[in-house]
């Protein structure tokens, strides 16, 4: 580039790698110069555009490898009630208000509730919903989405043939293929989902998030695919598994798609959550002889991953409980995976020594959320209650999955969005198997993540050739390892230009 002009340079930054380098340039969207503030001067023109970072830090933007976009666009927008970080009282008197301000027969929808916050440490519950909305439908999604409570009048509502071992209806509490089919009833018109997303692309972009990995419904693809590019946030998609038949018969094969949508391939539910109590566990819960439930038999799950193999489909497979991830391995075994495609186990929290040994030799990629750890680990917190401190001081074992030299990806699952909520939780976790570096964590939430989408050659690097997908921190987190959380996202860039300014409304 010696002699030509470049659109943008930004300078007087902090960028961790190369060491010494404090400036960019960028043109066509990429970076095509790394080095000092003197060594951009013969790139520089009139026309170029200068950015003055002021030393703040420099990151590639931000990859979360897991997430649901359009959950929490509707919280942002309104459509949804935002229930995270409540007490019980609080998340019912949100409630009560949202019920006096809608119509009689106008569902209401809450989503974010955490009962391990509670000093009581129970479930929301059909009788206190009615209290504050006697006439209204009523659902209230716990924080993991594999537990809601209804009122009555949303019960009335629930469609025939729910399996009753996914539902008590006299506490009003349904679990997973229930919630999902309460859930599918209740869907805000075409217009709204498209503006739910575009405002969690716009939150992403003020996060510092460049491309998100979306877990959808297949009815959500022609969403995804009016926003495309628009909201200049990158999106992988990962189809539930009742839409695989339809692809493998499409032909449809993960990585098709452009720069702004791709497909990833598809999600798979193996089991639920700790916090819902059905996460598929080798041994029960603590003081309870429930040990969860596994969504498939093993032929099943087998026979879906064959099917995703035969359609060179990536799966991503959730599995949170050491029976669940035993499950997903043995299938893995018997089909004989290509490590090709990259396969995902999604949040692999209880994995034994002997699972993260038998996931590194199948060639698995593993996608975890160190947010999980913030909420939930350490003393006098909900994995303790519900598992135990053995088994808390065995879950989320970030430092033991990296040295064991198996790819592991960061993301959110909403919980909450905020990478640097992820990061500090990675960093500070409180038990010596789930802390790693500062620098292994970015790139954890960076070039791990792309290369779960087959992308770590375009981004996820600050690196000559890469995308500009990239960051502007207040400050390095590596002098401030203790207070990750509270740095700010400066700026957000998507392929050079501005996605988001603190200074400024969001670009996007």
């Amino acid at each position: 580039m010696v002699g030509q002009g470049v659109k943008t340079i930004l300078e007087r930054g902090v960028i961790l790698e190369p060491r010494g380098a404090d400036s960019v340039a960028i043109d066509a969207g990429r970076i095509v110069a790394l080095g000092r503030q003197v060594d951009m001067e013969p790139l520089r023109t009139a026309s170029t555009r200068t950015i003055d970072l002021a030393y703040g830090t420099l990151l590639p933007g931000f990859v979360d490898s897991h997430t649901h976009l359009l959950s929490t666009g509707l919280r942002e927008i309104g459509w949804e009630t935002a229930l995270s970080g409540l007490s019980r009282g609080e998340t019912l008197a949100r409630l009560s208000q949202e019920a006096q301000s809608r119509g009689k027969d106008e569902w209401i929808v809450g989503r974010g509730w955490d009962e391990s916050l509670w000093e009581d440490g129970r479930y929301l519950g059909r009788q206190e919903l009615d209290s504050v909305a006697p006439a209204s439908p009523l659902v209230a999604v716990r924080i993991d989405g594999h537990l809601l409570a209804a009122n009555t009048a949303a019960l009335k509502r629930l469609p025939a043939g729910i399996d009753p071992a996914s539902a008590d209806l006299d506490l009003g509490l349904l679990w997973e293929e229930a919630v999902e089919t309460l859930m599918r009833t209740i869907q805000p018109d075409g217009e709204t989902r498209l503006r739910a997303l575009r405002a969690a692309a716009t939150l992403a972009h003020r996060l510092g998030i460049t491309s998100a990995h979306a877990m959808i419904r297949p009815d959500e693809i022609p969403l995804y695919l009016r926003q495309k590019g628009e909201t200049r946030l990158r999106v992988t998609l990962y189809l539930e598994a009742s839409g695989l038949s339809a692809l493998a018969t499409l032909g449809i094969q993960s990585g098709l798609g452009d720069d702004w949508l791709r497909i990833g391939g598809v999600k798979v539910f193996a089991d639920g959550s700790i916090g819902a109590q059905n996460a598929a566990l080798q041994a029960p819960y603590l003081g309870s002889r429930r040990r969860g439930t596994l969504n498939y038999t093993a032929d099943k799950l087998a026979s879906l991953l064959l099917l995703a193999e035969e359609s060179h489909l990536q799966t991503a497979i959730h599995a949170i409980g050491d029976r669940a991830i035993e499950q997903v391995l043995r299938a893995h075994e018997s089909i004989g995976s290509s490590p090709a495609l990259r396969h995902r186990i999604e949040h692999f929290e209880l994995a034994t020594n002997d699972q993260i040994e038998r996931a590194g030799e199948l060639g698995l990629q593993i996608s975890m959320q160190p947010n999980f750890v913030g909420n939930w680990s350490g003393a006098g917190r909900m994995y303790q209650a519900r598992l135990g401190r053995e088994r808390d001081l065995q879950i989320d074992r970030h430092r033991r999955i990296l040295d064991s030299g198996i790819r592991l990806a960061f993301g959110s699952d909403g919980m909450p969005l905020s990478p640097l909520y992820g990061l500090h939780s990675a960093v500070n976790a409180p038990h010596p198997d789930q802390r790693v570096s500062i620098e292994e964590a970015i790139s954890c939430y960076t070039e791990a993540g792309a290369r779960l989408s087959f992308e770590e050659e375009d981004k996820g690097r600050i690196e000559v050739g890469h995308r500009a997908d990239l960051v502007v921190l207040n400050g390095d987190p590596r002098r401030a390892t203790e207070r990750i959380m509270d740095l700010e996202v400066e700026m957000t860039f998507v392929g050079g230009e501005p996605a988001y300014a603190r200074e400024e409304e969001p670009c996007a």
